[in-house]
């Protein structure tokens, strides 16, 4: 069964008689990006990627990512602690979210998860691009953004996922973040996500997901401790 996502573009390429080349060009990426994408059935864009293509194809993001059925109530299967499942009714909750175009295009991404076992990535210098600031954020200081890639923290946070981190709200043990550590005397510093487990006054000690491991730093390597804000955070609930 093809992505609904892709479905939901196939069909206004043909309403706008539009080639994939096209569509992908007139959203300021590769001319090959649509073609690549339908090869790959279970992929969708993400981020500024899915807001370029959807201004490129004349509709709104959630026209792309909402399928008709998502309006409607649905049921699901409730397990009680003894053993025991009801078939609970669920409606979607009246809420009517902001409007794209609200929403300032103005929260940089400052760097990309590389695929190590450990998680580790750099944060670049300058800034590679910029996606838009939620509701709750439209007066945080500072705040940036990074993609995650590879495995290490699945499934909190799975590859392709978009983060948006604050480097002055205060983490606690449990939380997300992201720490940059020295990098043995070079001008670069390496920076990794995952759990806050534990912090001394000599040492921090990071938990892992995938595979399950805990990694202990001195507080001399590192440069910074940011808390990676969840959704809560993001939308002022």
């Amino acid at each position: 069964m093809e992505n609904f996502v892709h479905q939901r573009i196939r069909n206004r390429l043909k309403e706008l008689n539009l080639t994939e080349e096209q569509a992908s060009r007139n959203a300021g990426l590769d001319k090959t990006y649509l073609r690549k994408l339908f090869e790959r059935p279970s992929s969708s864009p993400r981020g500024n990627t899915l807001e370029r293509l959807a201004q490129a194809l004349q509709v709104d993001v959630t026209y792309l990512v909402h399928s008709p059925s998502d309006q409607h109530q649905s049921d699901f299967m409730l397990e009680h602690p003894d053993g025991t499942k009801s078939q609970v009714e669920v409606k979607n909750a009246p809420i009517n979210p902001p409007a794209r175009q609200s929403m300032p295009n103005d929260v940089p991404v400052l760097g990309t998860a590389a695929g190590s076992m450990e998680g580790a990535f750099q944060l670049t210098d300058g800034v590679i691009d910029y996606v838009r600031r939620p509701p709750a954020l439209m007066n945080a200081r500072d705040v940036y953004s990074i993609f995650v890639e590879g495995s290490s923290m699945y499934p909190e946070h799975k590859h392709g996922d978009l983060r948006f981190v604050s480097p002055h709200k205060p983490a606690r043990v449990g939380d997300s973040i992201v720490i940059q550590i020295k990098n043995d005397g070079r001008l670069t510093y390496d920076a990794m996500i995952g759990h806050l487990l534990k912090r001394t006054s000599t040492q921090i000690q990071i938990g892992k997901l995938n595979p399950e491991m805990t990694l202990t730093y001195s507080l001399n390597d590192i440069v910074s401790i940011h808390k990676v804000l969840d959704m809560n955070e993001l939308f002022g609930v």
